[in-house]
C-alpha cells in the first residue's frame, strides 16, 4: 500500500526492474518465488495484461506442477484461473487477451490430459457446476441458480444464449467454458487477437464433438465424455465466418478437415440427415478441379490433400 501511495509516476519503473528479477528466477526455475513478485507487479501496473497473463500461467502450470498430490495442485490451478477471472479481468474488462488466455486455461490445462492431475481438475470442475444445471448439463436458468453462478463469474443468461447459438452446451466440460471466454474475447478484440479469439471459440468446439458430455458418475467420482454431435453444424458456421472475416488456406484447411470430421462421426452416431448436410458443405468448400470423395469415402476417412493441416 506504501509504494502504491508514495510512488506515483515511478510505478511503471519499479514494475519494470521487477520484471527483470522474474526473468532471472525463471532461469533458476524459482517458481514459488515468483508468485509474490508477480503480484507485486500486477498492483503495480494493474493494467498491464501480459504482467495477469504471466502470473496466472506461472500459477498453473509451473507452481502446479511442483506439488505431488492431485488436490495441491488443483488449488494452484484454481488459483491461476481465479487470477485472471476476478482480478485481471475486473482491472482490464476490456482486454481481449485474457479473456482468451482464460480461455486457454480451461481448454489446455484442464480440459487436456497433459497433466496427470487432469482427471482431479475435471471431476472438480463438473462437481462445481452440477448443482446448478439440468441433467444433461445444459445450464438451468432460475434466480436461485443465477446468484449461484454469478459466484463463480458466470452469467447464466449469456450461457444460455451460448446454448442457443452453438447447440447444448455441457457446463460440466471444460471445453464449454473456454468457449464462454473466448467469445467474449472476441467482442473486444481485432485484427490478429481478434482471429486468435475466434480459434479460442472453435478449437473447444471441435473438441467438444469428441468429448463434450458428462457421461461419468459423480457420486462414484468416475470420470467419461463422450461426443456432443449436436454441436457439429454450429461449429461448422463459426469456422465459416471465420474464413469469411480472414481467409486463408490455414483456415479453409481447418474448415475443410473439420467437415470431413463431422461427416464421419454424424454418419457413425446415426444422424444421417446431419452427415448428408455436412457432406454438401463440403462438397461447396473442396476446389471444382479434381474427383470429389463419395459420403461413404469421407465417412471412412479421405481428408483433402492440403499442406496447410490445421
Amino acid at each position: 500500500t506504501f509504494v502504491m501511495a508514495g510512488l506515483g509516476g515511478f510505478r511503471g519503473i519499479v514494475a519494470e526492474v521487477l520484471w527483470f528479477r522474474v526473468n532471472t528466477l525463471q532461469e533458476e526455475g524459482r517458481f514459488m518465488e515468483l508468485v509474490q513478485l508477480s503480484d507485486w507487479i500486477t498492483m503495480l501496473d494493474p493494467h498491464a495484461a501480459e504482467a495477469w497473463s504471466y502470473n496466472a500461467w506461472n500459477l498453473a502450470y509451473n507452481v502446479s506442477v511442483v506439488m505431488l498430490r492431485p488436490e495441491d495442485r488443483l488449488r494452484w490451478v484454481q488459483n491461476g484461473i481465479a487470477l485472471l477471472r476476478d482480478k485481471g479481468l475486473s482491472f482490464n474488462p476490456r482486454e481481449a487477451r485474457l479473456y482468451r488466455e482464460l480461455a486457454w486455461l480451461y481448454q489446455n490445462k484442464v480440459g487436456d490430459t497433459l497433466d496427470d492431475a487432469h482427471l482431479t481438475y475435471k471431476l472438480t470442475l463438473a462437481e462445481t457446476m452440477a448443482p446448478w444445471l439440468h441433467e444433461d448439463g445444459t445450464v438451468n436458468d432460475t434466480p436461485e441458480n443465477r446468484a449461484h453462478l454469478a459466484a463463480l463469474r458466470l452469467d447464466a443468461a449469456r450461457m444460455a444464449a451460448l446454448e442457443k447459438r452453438f447447440g447444448p452446451l455441457d457446463w460440466r466440460i471444460a471445453e464449454s467454458h473456454a468457449v464462454y471466454w473466448a467469445i467474449q474475447g472476441v467482442d473486444y478484440a481485432s485484427d490478429t487477437e481478434r482471429l486468435m479469439c475466434r480459434r479460442g471459440v472453435y478449437q473447444p468446439l471441435i473438441l467438444s464433438l469428441l468429448r463434450g458430455r458428462f457421461t461419468g458418475d459423480l457420486a462414484r467420482k468416475q470420470w467419461r465424455a463422450s461426443g456432443n454431435l449436436a454441436l457439429a453444424a454450429a461449429t461448422a458456421d463459426y469456422i465459416a465466418e471465420t474464413n469469411s472475416e480472414f481467409p486463408s488456406k490455414t483456415i479453409l484447411s481447418v474448415y475443410s478437415r473439420y467437415l470431413c470430421f463431422a461427416v464421419a462421426h454424424s454418419a457413425k452416431d446415426g444422424r444421417t440427415e446431419q452427415a448428408l448436410a455436412l457432406y454438401e458443405r463440403l462438397m461447396n468448400v473442396l476446389p471444382a478441379h479434381g474427383t470429389k470423395p463419395t459420403l461413404e469415402d469421407v465417412v471412412k476417412g479421405w481428408e483433402p490433400a492440403n499442406e496447410d493441416k490445421p
